[in-house]
């Protein structure tokens, strides 16, 4: 294979490579956004002082960057909307969390409380 030939199928791998990390950011990002909604809801059910609550955007639209990629996944930095009212309060916001997504699998590795201190 002559110099050109090898540039240009290195180029055409190169672009190949790049559009499938494209993709692949792109379904880390959702499956995070999909388990974070997840995760509010479980949460803001769970906790004894909230009457009413939801993960519909107010304040805020939900967000998802793709921050690290290694062995283990992508590492995924999601902000996601939630509201929630009490007897004595309301409050909209957004929850903070990263999310470890791998090919079968997707971990929460941490993030701010949810909902208000009961």
């Amino acid at each position: 294979m002559d110099r050109r030939a090898a540039l240009s199928l290195l180029s055409i791998l190169l672009v190949v490579a790049a559009g499938t990390v494209f993709v692949l950011d792109s379904e880390a990002r959702r499956r995070a956004i999909a388990a974070e909604e997840t995760r509010l809801g479980t949460e803001l059910a769970a906790s004894e002082c909230i009457n009413t609550y939801g993960t519909s955007a107010t304040v805020s639209d939900e967000s998802a960057s793709v921050v690290g990629r290694s062995l283990d996944g992508w590492t995924v930095r999601v902000s996601h909307p939630y509201w929630y009212s009490t007897n004595r309060s309301h409050g909209d916001t957004s929850s903070e969390s990263v999310y470890v997504v791998g090919p079968d699998s997707v971990r929460y590795a941490g993030g701010e409380p949810v909902g208000p201190a009961c």
